[in-house]
């Protein structure tokens, strides 16, 4: 019979364990690290104050005129 190679079966599993453990922290980061934005500061009624849907209409309007000439 043929012989286990031993130093590729522990080579395999060190790579499984490693592959995993990063596939898990990545998962993980966000709920480690949360990032501090609140709820409140994105809500419908800022968005319209600051002008959130104006700029798309201003952007619309800067390009139609550079091709107007």
């Amino acid at each position: 019979m043929s012989e286990v190679v031993w130093s590729i079966n522990i080579m395999l599993a060190l790579l499984l364990v490693g592959v995993s453990v990063t596939i898990y922290w990545i998962f993980k980061y966000d709920d480690w690290n949360p990032n501090p934005i609140t709820i409140d500061e994105h809500t419908s009624a800022s968005i319209s104050e600051l002008g959130g849907n104006d700029s798309e209409d201003k952007r619309s309007r800067i390009g139609a005129e550079s091709y107007s000439h």
